[in-house]
């Protein structure tokens, strides 16, 4: 079975929390070529600015301004 229609199916796995080594990760993320693993992060960020409430426009970076000023002894 490829990597495409496992994900379309779903993958998973049981295990205990201190038992994780990440290989099941990896090798689930290695499969799925970069561009599509970028979509997947879109849309994981979308969903969770979704569920905090942020909703409507596009996400935007912040912007902070600040103005340090030396003083004089």
């Amino acid at each position: 079975m490829r990597a495409d229609e496992r994900r379309r199916l779903g993958v998973g796995r049981l295990i205990n929390l201190h038992e994780d080594d990440g290989v099941f990760d990896r090798t689930f993320w290695g499969e799925i070529p970069p561009h599509q693993r970028l979509e997947a992060l879109w849309d994981m960020t979308l969903d969770f600015l979704a569920l905090q409430g942020h909703g409507g426009d596009q996400p935007r970076l912040q912007r902070s301004v600040c103005r340090v000023e030396r003083r004089e002894r």
